[in-house]
């Protein structure tokens, strides 16, 4: 302990030292930052001791659970922060978890209400109560149902269930609503809706889809005139289309592929347009025939009778007929009859032929299959199709029907090949082409493999240059500056020449060395100097 003590006044002895050592400037500098630093860390300590950090524990609650949760964070004395209204607590960090555990023991938040309702029960409950508490309950199962949607935020069932009645004709059906608030003013789509109303029906007995009235948080009402089959109907919708365009796609491909083997790429331009019967239909067709050279006799029936009948002599019959002379008597005498009696009855077997076609969906409508082809005249020109202009058209309109299937004179269907086909010949824009040289050279730099080396290369050689004349320009400087100082400071003489020379060329270094000859020989012979100046002059 004396030592760490010892040391410290070492240290500030040695501060002290090199305190008073400083300059004024010095010392009112380093004594500013020093204060400085210490005001720094004076509001730092300050705000972190003051100030707690909170988080949020909850948002978006109701005013009964939100109350109920202030309460308990009161009772526990818990420091809570209230925001959005009160519909958002924030809490301490270092409570933040602690105290989501200890409310969910408590069951809070509770949200809407479900069947826990009936996990406690008061005495002297009515049976009145108990159907309150059960629409209570099944209100806030629904509700909690329907938030598990991801686009719902929350949600608000009402049901009116009516008393039943003894009379069938007099009993109310029941009816519900329902309020969505959506997740940021998103908008529910019709299937969904649907799966909303199915849900609440399906719950709640008696209760029709009819009955059921769906409204967003902009009051707005979401369920009226809603069909059941809508969002069917759309997706079978999209499903047709899709078929249709893949249809069209596979033709036009299958074209494509057989005019460029002959036209040459990009030589033609081919677009198919058909119609598919998506109409559900079945057709039933009897057909009776026998063969008249076979057994066709499928059952025969005979019966024959015979028999002998045999008369009595009848007696007079007392009347004016037996009794008035002029009326001839009536032969009573007995007699003997046989008869015969025969039925036949046949069946004959007739062939029956029962068929069934059903027609699947997604046939194609030939009489309403088009197709237009576009093609380069300058390359059909290079094609023997024909020698006129019809039966290239021909040879063409012959290729595509057999790719599409189109056939004249079928059964049930009106298609002509020229009104089905159309054939257009026309000359093809083409794009100016650039410079082959500059272009071809180009493009082979651009996409050869050391174009990155080779960049890279250049890049270090341009940073090398700068480099270098950066360090022989602030070379020149200090040389320049070197000089300037020789001349001030240093009192020996220096070769001046030397230094000057250092940065001369040949030429310009042999004409300062005749130069140098000129002066000497002016200074050591200067007649002789004047008469090479008279002789330069008359040469002139």
């Amino acid at each position: 302990m004396e030592t760490l003590v010892k040391r410290f006044k070492e240290i500030g002895i040695k501060i002290k030292d090199t305190f008073q050592k400083m300059s004024l400037n010095q010392k009112v500098l380093y004594s500013g930052a020093g204060l400085l630093v210490l005001i720094i860390l004076i509001i730092l300590l300050a705000g972190k001791g003051g100030s707690i950090a909170y988080e949020t524990l909850y948002t978006e609650l109701d005013e009964k659970d939100a109350a109920a949760i202030v309460e308990k964070l009161k009772e526990e004395k818990i420091a809570y922060q209230l925001e959005d209204n009160g519909t958002t607590i924030l809490v301490p960090e270092e409570y933040k978890y602690t105290t989501r555990l200890q409310l969910a023991s408590e069951n809070l938040p509770r949200g809407e209400v479900g069947f826990e309702l009936f996990h406690e029960s008061g005495f002297g409950e009515t049976q009145a109560d108990k159907k309150v508490k059960y629409q209570e309950a099944l209100q806030g199962e629904l509700a909690r149902t329907i938030q598990r949607i991801d686009k719902v935020k929350a949600a608000k069932v009402n049901l009116a269930l009516p008393e039943p009645s003894l009379y069938s004709d007099k009993e109310e059906p029941p009816k519900a609503s329902v309020v969505i608030n959506t997740k940021d003013g998103q908008t529910l789509s019709p299937k969904e809706v649907q799966g909303i109303i199915n849900l609440v029906s399906h719950s709640v007995e008696r209760l029709i889809p009819e009955n059921i009235v769906i409204v967003d948080q902009n009051g707005k009402l979401i369920s009226d005139n809603l069909s059941a089959e809508e969002g069917s109907d759309k997706e079978t919708l999209q499903m047709q289309m899709a078929l249709k365009k893949e249809y069209e796609k596979g033709k036009e491909q299958a074209i494509q592929s057989m005019l460029d083997k002959t036209l040459g790429k990009d030589n033609a331009v081919v677009r198919v347009n058909v119609e598919l019967d998506f109409n559900s239909r079945e057709q039933k067709d009897e057909k009776y025939t026998h063969d008249p050279e076979g057994p066709f006799v499928r059952s025969e029936q005979i019966n024959k009778e015979s028999g002998n009948d045999i008369s009595e002599e009848q007696p007079g019959i007392p009347g004016t007929d037996n009794n008035i002379p002029q009326y001839e008597q009536v032969n009573t005498e007995g007699g003997q009859s046989s008869w015969d009696k025969s039925e036949k009855t046949r069946n004959y077997e007739i062939d029956k032929t029962e068929t069934v076609t059903r027609y699947s969906l997604g046939n194609v409508k030939y009489d309403y299959l088009t197709v237009s082809v576009l093609v380069n005249d300058a390359a059909c020109q290079q094609v023997n199709l024909g020698e006129t202009e019809e039966e290239k058209m021909e040879k063409i309109r012959s290729i595509v029907a057999t790719v599409c299937g189109l056939r004249e004179n079928r059964t049930d269907e009106n298609v002509r090949l020229d009104e089905n086909i159309s054939v257009a010949f026309m000359d093809f824009y083409a794009e100016p082409e650039p410079d082959p040289a500059t272009s071809s050279s180009l493009d082979k730099l651009l996409k050869s493999p050391l174009t990155p080396l080779i960049t890279a290369l250049l890049a270090l050689a341009v940073i090398i240059l700068v480099w270098w004349l950066s360090r022989k320009k602030k070379s020149l400087a200090v040389n320049n500056a070197a000089e300037s100082s020789f001349e001030t400071v240093v009192e020996d003489e220096i070769n001046i020449q030397d230094l000057i020379d250092r940065d001369l060329t040949p030429e310009e270094k042999e004409k300062q060395r005749i130069r140098q000859e000129i002066d000497k020989l002016i200074q050591e012979h200067p007649e002789d100097a004047a008469q090479v100046l008279k002789a330069w002059l008359i040469e002139e």
